[in-house]
C-alpha cells in the first residue's frame, strides 16, 4: 500500500508511446492472494496492446498461480538469495523490457526494477525506493480520484497512469490444470467411500488456516458451521489444509459431529482445481484460497480479522459476504477484531450466500 497523498500533488503522467513497446515487465512479490488479485492487469494489457509481451517476476510459492496462464509470455521465479536475484537480473536484462511496473511496492521490488533495463520503470511515488525507478506515480487515490480503492485497482491505477486503459469491469483470471484435476479426483476417491461419492456433486470447501493468528477464526466456529451445512443444507464438507495447517484442519473435523473430510498435502494446482471443480461454496479466512475461490466465481463467506476488507474483499461477481475486519490496520494486530465474529453471524451469511447462489443458478 501507499501512503496517503493530497489530490492536489497529482504530476503529469510520463508520455509513453505504446505503438513502440514490445515487452513489458510486471513484478509481484509475496503471497498467493497478492498474484491472484494482480491478473487483471495481464487481461487489461492484452486488450490494450495484444501483440506486446508480458513477463512476470514471482516468487516460487506463487508461481502455480500463473503457470500455464496464456496472458503470461515468460515467468521469472526469483530465489531469496541474493545470487539467486543477481541472475535473475542478468536474465531480465538480457529480454530489453521497455517498461516495468513494480506492483509489489517493497524494497526488493524496486531494486528488481530499477536493475532490469527497462527504459521506463513504475512504482508509486509513496513507496520506499521508488526514487531509484525512472517514473513516480502519485497514489492511486490520486488517479483514480476516490479514498475506497481495491488492490485489484491499485495495480490497474498505476498501468492507467503510464497509459493503459482502466477495465470497465476488471475480472481475475486462473486456468485449471487437467492433469491436476484427475489428481483431485483420485484423492478424493483414496479418501474412502464418502470421498468416492463426493466426485459427483458439488460440497463445501472449509478453509480455516490463514498466514496470521490475527486473520483465523475459532476451530469451534467453523465446526459448528460444517453441522450446519449438513443439517439445514445437506451439504457434504472437505476441510483443506495447507502446510503447517494439518493439525488445525483434525480439529476442525473432530469437534464437528458430521464427519467431515480431510484433504492435506494438496499442490496449487491440485487446490485451485479442488475449489473451482467441486466448490459450491467457499468458507475461510481472509487467505490466499480465499481469493483463488473469487478467481474461479465460487461463491464465498470469508471471516476477516485484522486486515482491510475495502482493500481485500473477494474480488468477484459469485455471491460473497465479508463478516469483520478492519479500516487501516496492520497485519499484525491483535485478535480482538476476529474474536467478535459469532457463529451465528458466519451460519446467517452462509446461508444468504446459499440462497442468493440458487437463486442465481435459476435465472
Amino acid at each position: 500500500m501507499t501512503d496517503a497523498e493530497p489530490r492536489s500533488s497529482a504530476v503529469s503522467p510520463p508520455s509513453v508511446d505504446w505503438t513502440r513497446v514490445r515487452r513489458v515487465l510486471l513484478i509481484r512479490l509475496r503471497s498467493i492472494g497478492d498474484t491472484v488479485l494482480m491478473t487483471p492487469c495481464l487481461q487489461a494489457l492484452n486488450d490494450w496492446q495484444p501483440d506486446v509481451e508480458v513477463s512476470v517476476v514471482i516468487e516460487p510459492l506463487a508461481a502455480p498461480i500463473l503457470e500455464g496462464n496464456p496472458l503470461v509470455d515468460h515467468l521469472f521465479v526469483t530465489g531469496k538469495s541474493l545470487v539467486s536475484k543477481s541472475t535473475l537480473i542478468g536474465k531480465l536484462r538480457t529480454e530489453k523490457f521497455d517498461l516495468a511496473f513494480n506492483l509489489h511496492g517493497g524494497t526488493t521490488g524496486m531494486w528488481l526494477a530499477a536493475m532490469c533495463g527497462a527504459e521506463h520503470t513504475f512504482a508509486y511515488r509513496g513507496q520506499r525506493g521508488s526514487w531509484l525507478l525512472t517514473d513516480r506515480a502519485p497514489g492511486p487515490d490520486v488517479i483514480l480520484e476516490r479514498d475506497c480503492i481495491h488492490s485489484v485497482e491499485q495495480h490497474l491505477a498505476l498501468l492507467h497512469w503510464a497509459g493503459v486503459p482502466m477495465p470497465e469491469q476488471p475480472r481475475l483470471a486462473l486456468e485449471i490444470d487437467p492433469n491436476a484435476a484427475t489428481s483431485v479426483r483420485e484423492k478424493l476417491v483414496a479418501a474412502g467411500a464418502a470421498g468416492a461419492q463426493l466426485i459427483s456433486s458439488r460440497f463445501a470447501i472449509v478453509a480455516p488456516g490463514a498466514a496470521f493468528e490475527s486473520k483465523r477464526w475459532n476451530s469451534r466456529g467453523f465446526s459448528s458451521m460444517i453441522d450446519h451445512l449438513s443439517s439445514r443444507w445437506r451439504l457434504e464438507s472437505v476441510i483443506i489444509a495447507g502446510p503447517g495447517q494439518e493439525q488445525l484442519a483434525r480439529a476442525v473435523a473432530e469437534s464437528s459431529i458430521s464427519n467431515p473430510r480431510v484433504l492435506s498435502g494438496l499442490s496449487l494446482a491440485e487446490l485451485k482445481a479442488i475449489i473451482g471443480i467441486f466448490g459450491r461454496i467457499f468458507i475461510g479466512n481472509d487467505s490466499g484460497p480465499m481469493h483463488i475461490a473469487a478467481a474461479l466465481e465460487c461463491p464465498v463467506v470469508a471471516v476477516f480479522g485484522s486486515s482491510n476488507p475495502d482493500v481485500w474483499r473477494p474480488w468477484t461477481a459469485s455471491p460473497y459476504r465479508v463478516l469483520g475486519g478492519e479500516r487501516g490496520t496492520a497485519d499484525n494486530d491483535t485478535r480482538s477484531t476476529i474474536d467478535k465474529v459469532s457463529i451465528d453471524e458466519v451460519i446467517s451469511a452462509v446461508d444468504e450466500v446459499l440462497e442468493t447462489a440458487a437463486t442465481k443458478t435459476a435465472s
